[in-house]
């Protein structure tokens, strides 16, 4: 019995104090990282390679089709009586649409824009265009977000 006890208590002892030890910690949390850690700006960041000003087509067809719907609707009230009327009015206001979304389509004045291409991180061209004055030039590291170019 004392032979079982010198061997036994030990043992325990020993795999009870292992259970106690700590585990070394790794570096980037859960351990799940493969490989370097990977630049979040990588696809979105870059150097500006040319800035030139363009002209776009602006775009006023949506003031136009609600302007000629309200008209074409309140002269369509003008004729008829009854169900007429509201049959004159409904057509009035889709032909007047019609005619406001193409007048304004076929109005819609060219504005100044900007175009930047970029050479990425990522080693691609990118472009963008912008109404906006980006204030960047040739040479600039720029990060492109929400469709714009920002300098970093």
């Amino acid at each position: 019995m004392i032979r079982f006890r010198r061997i036994v208590f030990p043992a325990l002892a020993i795999v009870a104090l292992a259970g106690c030890a700590s585990q070394p910690q790794q570096q980037g949390g859960y351990g799940y990282r493969q490989g370097p850690p990977r630049n979040y700006c990588y696809d979105h960041c870059g150097v500006v390679r040319d800035v030139e000003q363009i002209y776009v087509q602006k775009n006023d067809a949506t003031l136009g089709t609600v302007l000629g719907a309200v008209i074409g609707g309140a002269l369509g009230n003008q004729v008829g009586e009854g169900r007429g009327r509201t049959a004159a009015t409904i057509g009035g206001a889709v032909i007047g649409g019609a005619i406001g979304n193409s007048v304004g389509s076929n109005n819609g004045n060219q504005v100044p824009a900007w175009r930047i291409l970029i050479r990425l991180d990522n080693g691609r061209l990118g472009s963008v265009t912008q109404r906006e004055y980006p204030n960047v030039r040739s040479g600039d590291y720029v990060e492109i977000r929400d469709g714009r170019v920002y300098r970093r």
